[in-house]
């Protein structure tokens, strides 16, 4: 999509739209991406901090899963009237 259209779009959306916490998440995205844009988000992470992310980045995407009937098990009783 070229860019002109692309802004029109979103200045489109943006003046339709009158939620706050919407607004202000864009916002935060825009600025954040803006400003972060010629640096690295871990730039600013401690030795420990970096530790920690490489950690959780390897462990395997099925640790903390459980299956949809285990899941029904344990959320059963919000489920009830």
């Amino acid at each position: 999509m070229p860019i002109d259209k692309l802004k029109k779009e979103l200045t489109r959306l943006i003046d339709e739209t009158n939620d706050e916490e919407l607004l202000s998440l864009v916002k935060e995205d825009m600025v954040f991406y803006k400003t972060s844009k010629d640096s690295d988000i871990t730039d600013n992470l401690s030795e420990e901090q970096l530790k920690e992310l490489e950690k959780l980045a390897a462990e395997p995407d099925e640790k903390n899963t459980i299956t949809l009937d285990e899941f029904n098990k344990a959320t059963d009783k919000w489920r009830t009237k």
